[in-house]
């Protein structure tokens, strides 16, 4: 079968579209986490893995893993970072732009060239072939290409890790964004040919390793409150 990435003829791996250690909060005392779905047709189940698909060679897996081991020590600890408040903003330097940059896109053209349900509003559409080319390629772009908005999800001044949620697309000020819940964090990728506005491009993360985060309290977040309304509806909580 042909690797999605580097479009050779071999064995593929069941790779993650989201890296296994973003679930690892969501796992209970048997290694399994509940999956609840917003479809009517489908039962809610528990899980023993995270979401995988026979997309990714052994090679370009082993490519896209490094980035994932980088993007870990940045999210859960373990490389030096220079953090600072101002007022309820979040600014953080020292990040690697090139590593963290193409972890983040790898993870929004997965989910684009999935097949499961659970991604089917993510679609890229042209851009898909140009982030295949830029991540083969290990080519971050430009600060404004691709640019996307990280915002942790509090609850009562606590990190709410234990959350996945199923990617949507919305639009913002006339682009397409695609939006993710995973890892503590809400994630608002920027998908456009046109130029982007830069109070988005500035709360992206910039080459020199910049990066600035604006907390969310849980309860106020529309986009998560109407799923949950939406899920207690269809009687799945």
């Amino acid at each position: 079968m042909t690797c999605r990435l580097c479009k050779r003829d071999c064995q593929l791996k069941n790779s993650h579209i989201i890296p296994e250690f973003l679930y690892r909060s969501l796992y209970d005392e048997k290694h399994r986490f509940y999956r609840i779905s917003v479809e009517e047709s489908e039962k809610s189940t528990f899980i023993q893995k995270g979401v995988r698909e026979y997309l990714l060679c052994g090679d370009c897996e082993q490519r896209l893993s490094k980035y994932e081991r980088y993007a870990s020590t940045v999210l859960q600890g373990g490389v030096e970072l220079t953090v600072s408040r101002d007022g309820n903003l979040i600014h953080i330097e020292g990040i690697d732009y090139v590593k963290f940059k193409l972890f983040s896109l790898s993870i929004l053209w997965r989910s684009s060239i999935s097949s499961l349900d659970i991604f089917k509003q993510v679609s890229l559409g042209p851009h898909e072939e140009k982030l295949r080319k830029m991540i083969l390629a290990e080519d971050a772009g430009r600060d404004c290409e691709y640019p996307f908005i990280m915002s942790p999800i509090t609850h009562e001044g606590a990190l709410q890790k234990d959350l996945i949620i199923q990617p949507t697309k919305t639009k913002l000020e006339g682009h397409v964004v695609y939006r993710f819940t995973f890892g503590g964090i809400f994630w608002v990728f920027v998908v456009s040919g046109h130029r982007i506005p830069s109070v988005v491009v500035s709360a992206s993360i910039s080459t020199n390793g910049k990066l600035t985060m604006l907390p969310r309290e849980i309860t106020e977040m529309k986009y998560i409150s109407n799923m949950a309304t939406e899920l207690a509806r269809k009687g799945k909580v």
